[in-house]
């Protein structure tokens, strides 16, 4: 409630309707004056902030440890206690990727000038280095010497003890001794058919027409040409940019796989369709989602803090996340639900199984579809 003066006049000023009270029954419209102070302004901002935060925190404690209490409350009816489920699934989503995404950028141009530098700094021995795009680590067999975005931070010494070692190791093996040369670097190891989109095109076009590669072959010989030819001498960076296209694809594979989730709860519990319909199964989800996007939260933050501390306590605090993960969804369907615990125990495994296959065919048509986009 406002504290501005009450109108007078009797009509709503926002649809017109005939006011009975302080508010119209109408549209909910609060029948003050419309002119404000600045003060009223600030005193509304605040009064929104505070009963959004309340509504979120309280709604955050039962997620959290009460699974499947607040999607049984949507479902009685209960629902102006606690924050609505979709916009609180937006507003979780849009902060948990804001934070993922700070924590996991991939940039592009450092990244090409940084594999550049470690390509020429290991061209001349026999150490091959390896680099995880995710994490950014570099790592020569099982020493970790670094991270490609931290360029400046590289263990340099261990890095000459490494190229020393290798060195030595091949000055001490005999002449009749093979040494393993190089391959030279390639993406796709097709041979001469894929060096360059215009070598594929001018083998397609020396081909009798019933032998040339169809419309789909062809668009994926194409693209693996393309690549190949754009990337073959920094395969690196072709990773770098896949898994940068990929990573900002999970927002919608999250999205993409809800309704899917729903639906295989819909057919597992298809025998109470009267009294679970696809809604129901939907607002479950998005409950579920809320708090596989809290828990990821508390899972990164805790990463974090025992790469800080080094304290090995912070290892069992996730490890016991993951274990909650599972046993939650397991709690959230028997109270939800209601059934023995016999049958959600199958219906848990069930689910868990084909959403994993789902999820398997998802991630791997994403992945693709980045692949096309790099």
């Amino acid at each position: 409630m406002s504290h501005s003066d009450e109108r007078k006049e009797k009509n709503c000023l926002n649809c017109n309707a005939r006011v009975f009270g302080r508010y119209c029954h109408v549209c909910g419209q609060e029948n003050v004056e419309p002119r404000e102070t600045a003060w009223h302004l600030v005193v509304h901002f605040f009064n929104d902030i505070t009963h959004f935060e309340g509504k979120f925190n309280k709604a955050i404690r039962y997620l959290l440890f009460r699974p499947g209490f607040l999607p049984a409350e949507y479902a009685r009816g209960r629902r102006m206690s606690y924050m609505n489920p979709v916009r609180m699934y937006v507003f979780t989503s849009a902060f948990f990727f804001i934070i993922f995404f700070s924590l996991f950028k991939i940039d592009d141009s450092a990244v090409a000038l940084s594999y550049a530098k470690l390509e020429d700094r290991f061209r001349d021995s026999d150490v091959d280095f390896d680099v995880n795009f995710v994490s950014g680590k570099i790592s020569v067999g099982k020493n970790e010497v670094g991270n490609i975005n931290r360029m400046d931070k590289l263990n340099d010494k261990l890095i000459d003890s490494l190229i020393r070692a290798s060195a030595q190791k091949k000055d001490s093996l005999n002449v009749g001794d093979s040494v393993k040369k190089k391959k030279p670097l390639s993406l796709f190891d097709f041979g001469d058919k894929f060096k360059s989109v215009e070598t594929y095109d001018s083998i397609q076009k020396s081909l009798p027409e019933n032998e040339r590669d169809g419309w789909f072959s062809s668009l994926v010989s194409r693209k693996v040409a393309h690549i190949n030819e754009k990337y073959g001498k920094t395969p690196g960076l072709a990773f770098a940019r896949l898994t940068d296209v990929f990573l900002h694809k999970l927002p919608t594979i999250f999205f993409v796989s809800l309704p899917l989730f729903a639906l295989i709860l819909s057919l597992l519990y298809i025998r109470q369709r009267k009294q679970f319909n696809f809604v129901n199964h939907a607002i479950f989800s998005i409950y579920y989602y809320i708090f596989c996007f809290l828990l990821m939260l508390i899972y990164f933050a805790a990463n974090k803090l025992g790469d800080m501390s080094g304290w090995s306590i912070f290892i069992w605090i996730q490890i016991a996340l993951a274990f909650y993960l599972f046993i939650y969804l397991y709690k959230a369907m028997r109270n939800y639900y209601l059934q023995r615990r016999a049958k959600t125990i199958i219906k848990y495994f069930l689910l868990n199984f084909i959403f994993f296959i789902v999820v398997t065919f998802l991630f791997v048509g994403f992945l693709i579809f980045s692949a096309f986009n790099i």
